[in-house]
Order: structure tokens, then sequence, then C-alpha cells
């Protein structure tokens, strides 16, 4: 194997020395920063190589983390930034507990190595040689699996998996110190909800994930995700966030352990809200400190029924305890928000704020010598590249990205777009042929912005009956905007989707998202005539959205009607997903949602209400 051991240099470094001496007996190999330490940039360099040393095998690499109040203490835990950069580059975390410390939060959902009886190591040999092989067993394995208590809270309560998201913005992370003011100072006061806002890609992702990875306080994260429908399921969302709870309250786990079958009984998210963070959190001892938790990109989360989570955090949260807090980030006017959040003022990070246009300068200081290999900057780079952000730190990213693949040059500044609509236009003139655009790359895009969650390289293949040469020729013009991630499809920020669907914006580029739903509808209902048994996974969950979408209502209750179909949908989801199918229906036109399902199980409509 290859082994990163990630350890803060601190009293118990002996650990880390001798578990690096064992390993290395094993004929593992161990990434071990002691002999090389320096400071500075030469250290940043150092853990860089370390990790690309470790993950250039990835079936072998692993990133072992000992856990101690020096190394992953927030806000400036000394093991943070590997960690953040491991999560980012996929290798498996194995966390192991050397001195008792709450976990940092992008690793919460993961059990442990609990080492914290066998240090030092030389007075407790016996119990360190049996700790020993548990973590050798959690390296093989990639981690421990949980028995007990958190196997159940897992399997029912189904918390999503998000560190991966949380690093993506973490790795090159700059400034914002002036927003911790805000935070610090909301803390203080009596408010329960921190509403932020902020224009799209000013950063409102990274600066969730960045309070996510520095601020004690903080217990749980969300973040939605137009188009996923579990990031954007309110009861997903409500038991996922409760179970991180759970990792940091263990009077709340014991509470919710009891009170599962309850849980799992409520269908609606406004009695989930009330059974997780009402009741079972009711005369629970006050903590040390306000306990956070972090919703990002709520806006994302609306649909045509509305944005039922923004109106539970509008209505009931104030039912919650007051030790429990939330920050949500949006974007502002949003309808759905404003309309659920009328009690609660917004803060918005104006783009054009100093402190925000500081950061960012900030941030083109650091990286652009890096991706230009420039050490010198000429006068007055950086105010020009300031000036064409618009003050939206997504820009400055771009800018840096371009520079180091050469798509842009700092000797032709006045090719620079301006801010992202520039970007976005640039890009699609430089890629795309406007007669071939038409007639390839506008139905890819269609679908790939009117589907209910990232689609993956297969659903590519039999939507558009590609070949593997077809889908490499894809992937590659588009992974700039449209990146690859675990062989799904997605715009790489939302900004992507609302340019393209803008025709004012995106001119002779604009997408029908009505088109791409209708190319959806009649693909999947092409796989459900043929054989259900045989129809892609995709399809099963979200054909009854898209046949709506495209007004294809008698196909729709066809669907819905059928018995093979809705036990594949109740295999791949679960009742909540399936019932809320049927609100897609005209009722008026083909009767009650009632009758409707008492039609497709067999009994009259009095009995099926």
């Amino acid at each position: 194997m290859r082994i990163f051991l990630s350890y803060g240099h601190d009293k118990f470094s002996s650990l880390a020395e001798r578990l690096k001496a064992d390993l290395e007996r094993l004929r593992h190999g161990v990434w071990f920063d002691r002999s090389r330490l320096k400071g500075g940039v030469e250290w940043e360099r150092y853990i860089e190589e370390g990790l690309d040393w470790v993950s250039a095998k990835p079936d072998l690499g692993r990133f072992l983390l000992l856990m101690t109040p020096h190394s992953v203490g927030r806000p400036s835990g000394f093991c943070l930034n590997e960690l953040t950069r491991a999560i980012a580059r996929g290798l498996p975390i194995v966390p192991i507990m050397v001195s008792d410390v709450e976990p940092p939060l992008s690793i919460a959902r993961l059990q442990w190595v609990d080492m914290r009886e066998c240090f030092p190591p030389e007075s407790h040999e016996e119990k360190y040689k049996v700790l020993f092989q548990e973590l050798l067993d959690a390296i093989e394995h990639h981690q421990i699996p949980f028995q007990g208590v958190q196997a159940r809270l897992i399997a029912e309560l189904r918390p999503l998996q998000w560190n991966a998201e949380s690093a993506r913005h973490l790795v090159r992370f700059t400034g914002r110190e002036w927003v911790m003011r805000e935070v610090n100072d909301w803390l203080k006061s009596p408010r329960r909800v921190l509403w932020v806002t902020g224009d799209p890609g000013v950063g409102k992702s990274a600066l969730a994930a960045w309070l996510c990875e520095r601020r004690p306080e903080i217990v749980g994260v969300h973040y939605c995700e137009y188009g996923n429908t579990d990031r954007v399921d309110p009861v997903r969302t409500l038991r996922s966030l409760a179970y991180q709870l759970c990792r940091r309250v263990p009077a709340y786990e014991e509470r919710v352990n009891a009170s599962l079958a309850d849980v799992i009984g409520r269908s609606g998210a406004s009695a989930t809200f009330d059974s997780l963070f009402v009741g079972c959190a009711h005369d629970l001892p006050e903590p040390r400190m306000p306990l956070v938790m972090v919703i990002d990109g709520l806006d994302e989360a609306t649909s045509d029924r509305g944005n039922e989570l923004a109106y539970i955090i509008g209505t009931r949260f104030d039912r919650a305890p007051e030790w429990l807090r939330l920050i949500v980030l949006t974007r502002p006017n949003e309808p759905e928000i404003n309309y659920a959040f009328q009690t609660i003022d917004p803060w918005k990070i104006e783009a054009k704020r100093t402190e925000n246009l500081d950061d960012i300068s900030e941030y083109l200081r650091r990286e652009l010598p890096a991706a230009t290999g420039i050490k010198r900057l000429p006068h007055g780079i950086i105010e020009t590249i300031v000036s064409k952000s618009e003050g939206l730190f997504l820009y400055a990213k771009w800018v840096r990205d371009d520079l180091e693949n050469g798509n842009l040059s700092l000797d032709r500044l006045d090719r620079f777009p301006r801010g992202l609509g520039g970007i976005y236009l640039t890009f699609f003139e430089r890629t795309f042929a406007k007669d071939e655009y038409k007639q390839k790359w506008r139905p890819l895009l269609e679908a790939i912005c009117a589907a209910r969650q990232p689609l993956s390289i297969e659903d590519l293949k039999v939507l558009f009956g590609w070949n593997a040469y077809d889908l490499k020729d894809a992937t590659d013009r588009l992974r700039s905007l449209f990146p690859l991630t675990g062989e799904r499809v997605r715009p790489f920020h939302p900004s992507v989707r609302d340019w393209l669907t803008e025709v004012k914006s995106s001119g002779p580029y604009w997408i029908d998202l009505p088109e791409g739903h209708r190319r959806l509808a009649e693909s999947g209902w092409r796989q459900y005539k043929s054989d259900i048994e045989t129809m892609n996974g995709y399809f099963v969950v979200h054909l009854p959205a898209h046949l709506a979408a495209a007004e294809k209502r008698e196909k729709l209750a066809e669907l819905l009607l059928d018995f093979d179909w809705m036990q594949r949908k109740l295999n791949a989801t679960n009742a909540t997903d399936l019932i809320a199918d049927y609100g897609l229906l005209d009722s008026s036109a083909i009767g009650s949602r009632s009758s409707i399902l008492g039609r497709a199980i067999g009994v009259p409509p009095w009995r099926a209400t």
C-alpha cells in the first residue's frame, strides 16, 4: 500500500513514528514528513508531492489521519488542509482517534480506529498490538464498518455523502475573514437563522464549505443541487442533518435511536422536522456553545410545487431548541425563498464590496504565478483582472485555469472576457461551430440541463445511440463547463444552466428546456414500452417527471397505473418518491390521486383514501 500519514507535530508524534515503523515493517510505503518538513511554500509543495505519490495508484493509496487537538481542532488544525486535499483526490480516509477531539465535519460520517488507550504505545504494548491489527483491517477495507446504534441510524436515516463537494471548494480557498466576523456577531445575537445571499459565482458554496471546515459550532451541512432528487428532497435533507447532529450530541442520538420507528413512519417533511428537531431535541441539556447546521443552495430545492424545506425553516424552525442555529445560503430575489423567509433579514455578500475584491486580488496574487510560471507579475495585471471579474470568485478561478491551460495569456488582457457571461460566451464561440452546435451539441445540452440528476455515460449512450468515440469527443469538448464526475456529466456551476436557458444572454447558443424534457421523455417511454425489466435506472425513477414536463399526460397516467413499473420504482427509491409522482397528474382530467392509486392496487377509491 501507499500510505500518507497525517499527524500534528505535538506530544502524540511518537505514535505516528511507531505506526510508520510498523507499517513499513509490513512492506507498506509510508509518506511521513518529519525528515523533510520545511516552512511556507516548500512545505506546501512537499505535501502535494506526498499526495501525488499516494494517489498515483488509486487502489493502493490510503490517507491515515491521527486526530488530536493540534491536528484537527477547528479553526486552525495543522492537518485540515492535508485532509481537504486528500478528499478532493478521492483518497480513502482512515481516521485514528488519538485524543478526545471532535472529528472534522467532512469525515464525521466515518467510523474511526480508537487508539486513545494505547498512548504511549511502549507502555500499552498489548493494547497497541490489538488496535494496530484493527487499523490494518481498516486500511485494507478503506474504513471501519459501523456497528450497533450507528449502523441502525445509517440504515434508517440514510445520510447523504457530501465531503467531496466540500473539498472541491476548499483546495484554493482564500480570504473571507470579514465573513467570519459577521458569523461571530450573529452567534452572539438571539437570531436563530443567518440567511446569506449572493449572486451566482460570488462564492457561496465555497464559503459554506469553509465555514464547515473552520467553525467548531457547525455540526451538520447539506448541499442542495437542482435536479438531484436526493439533494432536494426535504425529508432526505432533514434526516441527513439529524444523523450528523447525532454524531455530535450523544443524548440526541439516544433519543433518535429510541424514536426511529416513529421518525421513519412520518411521511411528510413537516412531520419529519417536528419529530427529529422538536420532539427528539426537546429538553436536552444545553451544549456549551450554539450548534449550527448549514444548508447551501436552498433555492436549488425549488420546484413546481414550491420549496417545502424553505417554508419549514421560515415557519417552524423556532420550535427547535434555542441552542440549535441555522445558516442558509441562497441566491437573492428568489420568490419562493423570499415568501418563506418574510420574518428573516438577509445578509448579502456584495460582489463589489471592498473586502470581497481584496479577497479576489489575494487569490490571484497567490495563484497566477503558479498557473503561468511568471514569478513577478507585470504591474496592473491583478487590478485589470479584478475589474473584469465583476466581483465574482468563479471568474477568478476560471481565469486561473485558462491561463494554466494556455487558453488565455497575460500578454493579451484585452482578450479576457468580462464577467461570467463573457466567460461562457467565449467558451462556446471557441468550442463550437454554430451549424455543428445546432445539430449535435444543442440536443445534448438540452438533455443535460433538463435532467433531474446528472446523466451517466451509459445514459448518454442510450439517449443518443453513441459509441465510445462519440462519448470521448463529447466529454473532451464539454469538460470545462460540463465536467465528468464519477462517470456522470453535470454543469460545473448552476450559472451555466441559467446562462444557456436565458435567450438574452446566450443568443445563438440558447437551449429550450422543454425540448430537453421532451427528448428525455421520448427516450424513457421507448424503453418502458420495450421492456420494463431492462429499463434504464434513470428513467425508472425520473420518467414521470419528464412526461409531465413534456405535457404527455395520457402516457403519464398509463405509466402510473402500471403495477410492474410501480414495483420497479419502489425497489429503486421508496414509497414517498412513488406517491409524489401522482402529484404530477392533472387530477381534474384524469381522476383524484387516491382514485388513481386505488385503481393501481385494485381497491375502491374510498378505501384508497
